[in-house]
């Protein structure tokens, strides 16, 4: 039984949020306010976030509607990894009136990723497109976002917005090209891979995740070839070594297969889906303990790794540990694999066992 792994990698192409590098001169500023807001920004661009973070504080305490301070702070915080207090200051800006509101909630957008929170980054980003639709990084990280929230057809919406903006846009191609491989449309990812490589020949996971959607295609010589590229491009790539093992291994080429599944354990020693996919491999060459032994390596990696509890089932059986066998594939059906439930109920087996025991 070989179980395919399958990834999809997405880019975040936050916008870059330095502070506002400039010193501001406005007259309705308060002077002192302004000097401690400089003074802040020197800071800032010192790598001092702590002496920035003060500075801004005391020049808001001396004006409490100075927009740049909060929106300057509330990089600081963020780069200080306190997301908490950077959305507090990037909503702030938005209640100001700022012409920059859409700087803001691109900004609150861009914590929520960082939280894992992509429902709130969603709405925030869809604040900062309304504000200001011609910005094509604001168009891409909604689609990001909607993409994490399985919303599709609206993320390849917003990645056409991007791309319309920015016709090379490497990043925008490759993630509409994921959002169509979600929907089925592999011809379509194949297309959207191949001009996102077209925009930039050096961007090593396009090849990977163009290899992947060959390989779903059943076209296991073009998807090797997009691994090699992959690979090619970045030695230590232990994602495409695995997936170009996995084509290998339905193209037939067991020992090739192998051989990357080693090369990305030796890259990687705790890659756990190299171990089940190398351990695939060993049930094949009917090695049935080697497989038990990268299984439980996996197993030991990610203890609900439901796909190698269900490879180690039947390697168990084929040595007629019968009982091992019943109670992996059990283990396996309780993670969601399907396959598990088959052979714990369908074929025979576990029952036989079950009747046994009972004895």
């Amino acid at each position: 039984m070989k179980v395919i792994i399958r990834t999809v990698l997405l880019v975040f192409l936050l916008w870059a949020h330095n502070a506002q590098a400039q010193t501001d001169t406005l007259a309705q500023v308060n002077p002192e306010a302004q000097q401690k807001y400089n003074e802040g920004v020197n800071a800032y661009e010192s790598k001092d976030l702590q002496g920035a973070i003060a500075r801004f504080t005391e020049a808001i305490a001396l004006d409490a509607k100075f927009e740049k301070a909060y929106m300057n702070r509330g990089s600081a915080y963020y780069e200080s990894k306190k997301l908490d207090e950077a959305i507090k200051d990037f909503q702030m800006v938005t209640t100001l009136g700022s012409e920059n509101a859409h700087n803001a909630y691109f900004m609150i957008g861009s914590v929520y990723m960082d939280k894992n929170d992509p429902k709130n980054a969603e709405a925030a980003f869809l604040k900062s497109v309304e504000l200001k639709n011609n910005d094509s990084k604001y168009q891409y990280n909604l689609g990001v976002a909607q993409f994490l929230n399985e919303k599709f057809e609206e993320a390849i919406a917003s990645y056409n917005n991007a791309i319309r903006l920015k016709p090379d846009y490497a990043y925008a191609y490759n993630d509409r090209a994921s959002a169509k491989k979600k929907m089925g449309d592999l011809d379509g990812a194949i297309k959207d891979y191949e001009s996102a490589i077209q925009s930039n020949p050096q961007l090593t996971f396009a090849y990977n995740n163009l290899g992947s959607v060959k390989r779903m295609k059943g076209d296991f010589i073009g998807a090797i070839q997009e691994y090699n590229n992959a690979i090619r491009l970045k030695k230590d790539y232990y994602i495409a070594y695995n997936n170009r093992g996995m084509a290998k291994m339905e193209a037939g080429k067991i020992d090739e297969a192998i051989a990357d599944f080693n090369e990305a354990i030796k890259i990687k020693s705790d890659y756990a889906y190299a171990f089940n996919n190398r351990a695939a491999c060993y049930i094949k060459q009917k090695k049935y303990k080697e497989a038990i032994a990268d299984c439980d390596k996996a197993i030991s990696l990610d203890e609900n790794y439901g796909a190698a509890y269900l490879n180690r089932g039947i390697a168990k059986e084929m040595i007629r540990d019968l009982k091992g066998a019943c109670s992996d594939w059990e283990n396996a059906a309780s993670m969601g694999i399907q396959s598990g439930e088959t052979y714990y109920n369908i074929y025979g087996v576990c029952s036989e066992v079950e009747k046994y025991n009972q004895k």
